[in-house]
């Protein structure tokens, strides 16, 4: 059976990521070099999806900002006399971005005998996630099936897109704002989160001799690590493999703290970018580019810092 664009995208990353890790756990067998190719396989499998929604989000936008100008373009064909059909082959020598290429198509569709209500359905389809252009298309498909004023709903349903159109810009601009300030609050957050580790986590380190504590610094507060002496795979089993994979030593209390304030980190980064992108663009998969570029900052800085021997060890 032949896979569809979607299937391909989600299963033939999930295949290599699978590959690089059975491949580093055969060769390699190093346990901070497999942490890292875990997350490099993590990466190469969910970005191909996330690449894919974005681009088909991308399209749809670019489809919804020149639909207006072909609806008013069919009013203006059947204002002179022209039938719909006729319009739809006179408007497919226009350039109207990334919408030419669906009505070359459907004027295709109109020449090979394919009944107008059918290609209008064909191509709704194609555009079902975009509300404004299937509530226009339902409007055209009733009144071509009535017989009503053609024209005037032509018109009036490229002058409201148009106006949601502007809206939408405006609201945007306003917005851009908040994006930037949801950045900056996740590198806030990033600063905070190394000021901790490399300064206060030592300081709530604490060595066990003889059965009693004695703390590592004349500061420190008896902090102990709460996976000691649980054998619980997760978090503690998964804390132990982040620690390992940034060159902290798993029995070191400070490994607790380390993996907990990493993935916090990842998980403000991803939940951030999501939030970015609905206010920015009134859509989360919008938010994805900010999801993973946040992510991405995340995991870098980590891995860097934990290389050059800023966190404790």
């Amino acid at each position: 059976m032949e896979l569809g664009i979607r299937e391909r995208v989600i299963i033939f990353p999930v295949v290599i990521s699978v590959a690089i890790i059975i491949t580093s756990i055969l060769i390699i067998g190093d346990a901070a070099v497999i942490g890292n190719m875990f997350i490099i396989s993590m990466f190469v499998a969910v970005i191909p999806y996330f690449l894919y929604r974005y681009s088909k989000y991308a399209w749809l936008k670019g489809i919804e900002r020149q639909f207006p100008n072909f609806i008013r373009d069919l009013a203006d064909s059947k204002r002179s006399g022209m039938t719909l059909e006729t319009s739809i082959n006179m408007t497919a020598k226009t350039n109207y971005g990334k919408l030419t290429s669906e009505i070359k198509t459907m004027s295709n569709k109109l020449s090979w005998g394919v009944p107008f209500l059918r290609v209008i359905d064909i191509f709704e389809k194609k555009v079902s996630d975009s509300t404004a252009i299937t509530e226009v298309l339902n409007i055209l498909k009733e009144v071509y099936k009535s017989g009503g004023n053609v024209i005037a709903t032509l018109d009036s349903a490229a002058a409201n897109m148009n106006m949601l159109r502007e809206a939408e810009e405006e609201r945007r601009s306003v917005t851009s704002q908040h994006v930037m300030v949801t950045y900056g609050i996740f590198l806030l957050f990033l600063g905070i989160v190394i000021v901790i580790i490399y300064i206060f986590v030592p300081m709530m380190t604490t060595v066990s001799i003889g059965g009693e504590f004695e703390v590592s610094d004349p500061f420190a507060t008896s902090f102990m690590n709460p996976c000691s002496g649980f054998e619980i795979a997760f978090p503690c089993g998964l804390f132990a493999a982040t620690c390992t994979m940034l060159d902290v030593d798993p029995v070191e209390v400070s490994c607790y703290y380390v993996s907990l304030f990493f993935f916090v980190l990842v998980i403000q980064g991803l939940s951030s970018g999501l939030i970015a992108g609905q206010l920015g663009e009134n859509s989360a998969v919008a938010g994805a580019k900010h999801s993973m570029i946040m992510a991405s900052v995340a995991i870098f800085v980590f891995i860097l810092l934990a290389k050059i021997g800023v966190f404790p060890t």
